[in-house]
């Protein structure tokens, strides 16, 4: 039986371990994204064991702010199918189907993962984005310090019209010494959205000095900062939650 599209190109393979090296589970793409004039779009799974695969997969609409990642059940999308059945060795297409008409702006979504009672444990989530109708401008990411006590806070906001897709985060000081703060992917920040990280040593330790990552598939670049740059904010700031996937 064919597959469209799946056998003919190399797959972005993410490999979940279920319960041993040679049983995982590969989806492909790892993130879905929508043009204004698409209605659906689609991801692959692959089940690599010997067995069977049960599970199910959920849309949730996506949101940032100071403290957490806030995921509400979306009531504008649809998968299809959100029960999943894999075989041994098969494949099975997932669908992602607007309900309506595009957004105004750009919008993100989690679509989560979870193996059935019967399966090995697994729990994934991957990012879905839909584009409004208009060009949307391109992520614009400014950095500041926080400082509390012998602590320091990291927050990127996203002043752009798209998300920011954030990996190897670097510090660089006075003297050109470079820090790695967040190797490989760090995560996103959501269209006009702020998020937060924790950061290791005191706030004093980031003054005179500039952070740079990478953004999307581009190169390493310098984050703008406020002035004066990377001039620590003192005073409190709001617990740093992680992610939190609700129940299914």
């Amino acid at each position: 039986m064919a597959y469209p599209h799946v056998l003919t190109r190399a797959w972005a393979l993410l490999a979940l371990l279920l319960c041993s090296p040679v049983e995982a589970l590969e989806i492909s793409p790892l993130r879905v994204t929508l043009a204004p004039a698409q209605s659906d779009g689609e991801l692959w799974l692959y089940n690599d064991a010997a067995r069977p695969w049960s599970g199910q997969a959920r849309l949730y609409h996506w949101d940032q702010t100071h403290a957490a990642e806030v995921l509400v059940p979306a009531q504008d999308l649809a998968l299809s199918p959100a029960t999943l059945t894999l075989a041994a060795h098969a494949r099975q297409r997932v669908r992602v189907v607007r309900l309506g008409p595009a957004p105004a702006t750009e919008q993100g979504y989690r679509l989560v993962i979870r193996a059935g009672a019967d399966s090995p444990p697994l729990q994934v989530s991957l990012p879905v984005f839909i584009a409004g109708p208009e060009p949307a401008a391109a992520p614009a990411l400014t950095v500041q310090v926080h400082a509390e006590a012998d602590t320091a806070t990291l927050e990127l906001y996203n002043a752009g019209g798209s998300h920011a897709r954030l990996a190897d985060l670097v510090f660089t000081d006075d003297q050109g010494r470079e820090r790695p703060i967040l190797p490989n992917l760090a995560g996103y920040v959501l269209a006009q959205r702020s998020r937060r990280w924790p950061l290791p040593g005191p706030a004093a330790t980031y003054a005179g000095g500039h952070f740079s990552a990478r953004l999307g598939e581009a190169a390493r670049q310098p984050l703008a900062s406020p002035t004066p740059p990377i001039a620590p904010l003192a005073g409190p700031t709001p617990p740093i939650a992680p992610p939190a996937l609700p129940g299914l």
